[in-house]
């Protein structure tokens, strides 16, 4: 390669522009012969702080903490559709840790479907007496609970932990019960069709529920197990345990009683029988998308016998509960999009 191909850059200082006889003065070292800067005041105090530019007092970011989950426990019931006069009873039932269908199969497909991280905060929707709320807290997650039934809300708060929280309200009235809290998922377990009308806990939901936090509904399944419309049946001919279905598509609101063996006992709850679809467009009018839905068949299986086998196929053929898992949209979109 040529030696001048690329020649040396010259590192000689540039001469100053003017006349050569000029002299210019020497530069002050830094910090001399420079006005002292004022000080805007010590860190935190910004009572006289001021907009250089305009001279107007600076506006401080305003921040409000989420307010606190109220405490007291008001005596009357928080809805008619409370179950007040069963607490007792259903507490005594269900107890801390739910019956068998809680634990082998709603509990874990609630986990499976909130998909809940440790330390995230999740809303427990007609929490009862809290057998949710245990299950999520212990692995980690923080829980409002929110029920209408005092009696139950106490029967909660005397066994949570640190991490559970209680309140005695509405189901449909949740931004109201819970003003300025956020989550980052919900869940309405066994409790959607108890409730009339459903389209205000979706709208309170979305209202609670951050963009991108999950909702998940386990309900008795609404196609196979409508009260007093279902039944099972068995074809002695063909040796077949089938499900006998009398109704579906229209709504109805059927009376349970309690204690249906008690003849003295005349309690009974209001079960709300809805089609299907009737909760999937309360969902998308409410800004919430299905993303997930699981149909959950019994484990519990009856005496060994001459019909065991059939009884066990029927038991695998049709669900007990569904799960219906939705997310909170970032933007409510119109169902003729």
């Amino acid at each position: 390669m040529p030696p001048d191909k690329f020649p040396k850059r010259n590192y000689a200082p540039r001469p100053r522009r003017g006349p050569p006889d000029q002299q210019l003065p020497p530069r002050p070292a830094r910090g001399e012969g420079r006005p002292p800067r004022e000080r805007r005041g010590d860190p935190g105090d910004h009572g006289d702080r001021t907009d250089r530019r305009e001279g107007r007092p600076l506006r401080e970011t305003e921040f409000h903490p989420p307010a606190e989950v109220p405490c007291e426990v008001p005596p009357e019931p928080a809805a008619e559709t409370a179950w007040e006069p069963q607490a007792g009873w259903y507490d005594q039932r269900q107890g801390e840790r739910g019956d068998d269908f809680h634990s082998q199969l709603v509990l874990p497909a609630v986990a499976r479907q909130l998909q809940a991280r440790p330390g995230q905060r999740v809303l427990d929707v007609c929490c009862g007496q809290g057998v949710l709320g245990r299950f999520l807290a212990e692995a980690g997650m923080e829980v409002v609970g929110v029920d209408a039934s005092p009696s139950l809300i106490e029967a909660a708060r005397a066994r949570a932990g640190h991490r559970e929280r209680y309140v005695v309200g509405d189901a449909r009235t949740l931004d109201a019960v819970l003003p300025g809290q956020r989550f980052d998922h919900a869940a309405v377990v066994l409790a959607l069709q108890d409730l009339d009308p459903i389209e205000p806990v979706f709208a309170g939901l979305r209202a609670l529920v951050k963009p991108g936090g999950r909702i998940v509904m386990v309900m008795t399944h609404p196609c196979f197990r409508i009260p007093k419309r279902t039944s099972w049946g068995f074809d002695e001919e063909q040796g077949v345990q089938y499900r006998r279905l009398e109704a579906y598509m229209s709504p109805m609101a059927l009376p349970i009683r309690t204690h249906p063996g008690q003849v003295n006992d005349s309690s009974s709850t209001t079960s709300f029988h809805r089609p299907l679809h009737h909760y999937l467009t309360a969902l998308g009018t409410a800004g919430l998308a299905v993303v997930g839905c699981e149909e959950l068949c019994s484990t519990r299986r009856g005496t060994q016998g001459i019909r065991s086998s059939a009884e066990d196929r029927a038991a695998k053929e049709f669900p007990v509960f569904m799960v219906i898992t939705a997310t909170r949209l970032w933007r409510r979109t119109s169902l003729r999009e």
